[in-house]
C-alpha cells in the first residue's frame, strides 16, 4: 500500500466511522493486540486485507498518541512468522501519516491448497476464522471441512446411496443414455452389458450388492428425495427489494414452493416458476414486436445448472437445497459450498475456465436430457457463465454478479434498466441512455454500464464526465482500486 492509498482507505473509514471487511484499524497505543492473530487468520482465509495499526479509531482515526512503530513492527512480523499456521508472508512497512507514524500490513490470501490458516495456539478449529462485516468470526466446522476437500479432489459425487437398488432409477432414461454412450464411443461401451457399463459412468457403484451412487440417484432417479429430502430447489418470491418490504396490504410472499425430483426435472420445473413470476416488456422494432423478459431464460438455466452441479454434496449439507429468491429488482441463485479448485471470483465468464467439484455428476450430466427433449443438461465446457452474459447483453442488463463465500456461492442477475431498444432510442440523447444503465442504489463500473447500454467507450467517458458536472452522477473509487465507480447522484 502506497501513500495515497493509505489516505483513501483512513478517508473512506472516517466517512463510515467503521472498520471495512478489508481493511482492520487498531490503536495499538499499549502494545500489539490480541485479536490481530484472529484478523491476519480471518484475511489469509478470505480475500486478503490490510491491517493498519497506529490510528484511534474513537479520536476519529487519528494517530494514537503513545504509539511505538518500531516495537509494534517486530511484534507483527513475529507473530506472522512464529505464531500462525502455515506461517504468512506478509510485508510489515512503518509509514508516516499526516504527522505520526503507523504499521501498515497487506495480508495476501492463503493458497487454497493450505487454507485454513490459524491461530498456532489454539489449533485449527478453535483458531481459525474469517471476516464477517468489519470483524472476525471463528470458521464453523463445515466451512473448515469445505477448505480441506480444496486440497485434493471431492467424491461425494461417487458414495453409494444404501438401501436403493436399480429399480429406485428410471429405466427409459438410463437406456436413452446408454444409446448415447454406445453411439459417441463405441471403443469403451461396446459390448459391454448395461449393468458394467452403469457402473463404468458411475451411476451405480462398484460393489455387492448393487446400488445406485449419488450422482447417478440425483440424475436418474424416480424420486431422490426419499433419501435426500432437501437436496432439491426452493423458489421464493417478494413484492419488495428485500424480504422485509411488503407494501400495506400485499402478502409476504408471491410465490413459496419447492421444486423435486432429479435434476433435469428440477431444472425445468424451476425454470418454469421462475418464468411464471417474470413480467414481459415489449419493443417495437421496424414493423415487429419484440417481448423481453425480465431475465433472460437462458442466462437463468445456465445459473442454475451450474448451482446443482457445482454445490457441495457432502453429508454436511445434505439438508441444504439450492435456493433461487426473487426480488422486485433482481433474482439469485445460491448454492452451499463456495467456489472450488483455484478458480477465482475473477476467472469467472473467462471462456473455458472451470474447476469441477463433482466430476462424475457433471459427466453424466453431459449425457442426460432434459425432459421431453434430446437436448443434454450441461456441457462441462466452460462455457456456461459467458453465456449468461452474452444473454443478458442482449436486454442491455447488467453482468451477474458472483459472490464466493467459503460455505456458499451466489450469482445475482438485475434486471435490464428501463432503456429504449436499439432501434426506438430516436428522440433519447446518450446521456439518457447511460443513466439508465446505472441502477438505483449501486455503483457500478464504467465497463459495467458500457456493457449495459451498448454505447462505445468514448461515448460512455464523455457522458459520465458531463453527467458528473451536472450533478446527476457521483464518482467513487475504491480504496483496493484504482478503477472509478459510478452511481446516481442523491
Amino acid at each position: 500500500m502506497d501513500q495515497n492509498e493509505l489516505a483513501e482507505v483512513v478517508e473512506l473509514a472516517r466517512a463510515c466511522n467503521s472498520d471495512m471487511s478489508d481493511v482492520e484499524i487498531k490503536a495499538a497505543a499499549g502494545g500489539l493486540p490480541k485479536s490481530v492473530r484472529e484478523t491476519i487468520s480471518a484475511f489469509s482465509n478470505g480475500h486478503g486485507g490490510t491491517l493498519i495499526l497506529g490510528l484511534d479509531e474513537t479520536a476519529g482515526f487519528r494517530p494514537a498518541p503513545g504509539f511505538d512503530p518500531k516495537r509494534i513492527q517486530e511484534s507483527l512480523a513475529a507473530v506472522c512468522a512464529d505464531e500462525m499456521e502455515p506461517p504468512v508472508r506478509a510485508v510489515v512497512q512503518i509509514m508516516g501519516f499526516e504527522g505520526g507514524t503507523l504499521v501498515v500490513t497487506d495480508v495476501p490470501e492463503l493458497d487454497p491448497r493450505f487454507k485454513p490458516c490459524y491461530v498456532r495456539a489454539r489449533g485449527e478449529y478453535g483458531g481459525s476464522f474469517i471476516r464477517g462485516g468489519d470483524g472476525d468470526r471463528r470458521l464453523t466446522d463445515f466451512e473448515i471441512h469445505l477448505l480441506h476437500t480444496n486440497r485434493g479432489q471431492p467424491r461425494d459425487d461417487l458414495a453409494p446411496v444404501p438401501g436403493a437398488t436399480v429399480d429406485d432409477l428410471d429405466s427409459s432414461e438410463l437406456a436413452f443414455l446408454l444409446r448415447r454412450v454406445r453411439q459417441r464411443q463405441p471403443r469403451s461401451f461396446a459390448g459391454l452389458d448395461d449393468l458394467t457399463a452403469l457402473r463404468r459412468l458411475n451411476i451405480l457403484d462398484g460393489a455387492e450388492p448393487v446400488v445406485p451412487t449419488l450422482a447417478g440417484m440425483l440424475i436418474f432417479g424416480r424420486y431422490p428425495q426419499h433419501w435426500f429430502p432437501q437436496l432439491n430447489v426452493t423458489l421464493v418470491v417478494y413484492p419488495g427489494v428485500n424480504s422485509g418490504d411488503i407494501p400495506p396490504g400485499a402478502p409476504r410472499f408471491l410465490d413459496n414452493r419447492a421444486f423435486d425430483g432429479p435434476i433435469p426435472y428440477i431444472v425445468e420445473d424451476a425454470l418454469a416458476g421462475v418464468v411464471r413470476n417474470m413480467a414481459i416488456r415489449g419493443y417495437v422494432e421496424g414493423v415487429g414486436r419484440r417481448d423481453v423478459y425480465d431475465y433472460p431464460v437462458e442466462a437463468l438455466r445456465e445459473a442454475l445448472v451450474n448451482a446443482l452441479v457445482h454445490r457441495d454434496y457432502s453429508p454436511y449439507s445434505h439438508g441444504s437445497p439450492v435456493q433461487i429468491t426473487m426480488y422486485a429488482d433482481r433474482v439469485t441463485i445460491a448454492n452451499p459450498g463456495g467456489l472450488y479448485g483455484a478458480v477465482t471470483e475473477d476467472d469467472l465468464g473467462r471462456e473455458g475456465v472451470t474447476s469441477s467439484r463433482n466430476p462424475a455428476l457433471i459427466k453424466i450430466l453431459q449425457d442426460a436430457r432434459l425432459p421431453d427433449s434430446d437436448r443434454t443438461v450441461c456441457e462441462n465446457r466452460g462455457s456456461g457463465i459467458p453465456a449468461m452474459v452474452r444473454e443478458l447483453r442482449q436486454i442491455h442488463a447488467l453482468p451477474p454478479e458472483f459472490r464466493s463465500r467459503i460455505s456458499r456461492f451466489t450469482v445475482t442477475l438485475r434486471k435490464a434498466p428501463d432503456m429504449p431498444a436499439t432501434g426506438e432510442r430516436r428522440g433519447y440523447t446518450a446521456g439518457d441512455i447511460v443513466l439508465a444503465a446505472i441502477p438505483p442504489g449501486r455503483s457500478v463500473s464504467r465497463q459495467e454500464i458500457q456493457d449495459a447500454s451498448g454505447l462505445s467507450q468514448v461515448t460512455v467517458v464523455r457522458q459520465l464526465n458531463r453527467l458528473i458536472e451536472a450533478g446527476l452522477v457521483a464518482a467513487t473509487a475504491s480504496p483496493r482500486s484504482p478503477h472509478r465507480r459510478y452511481r446516481l447522484a442523491p
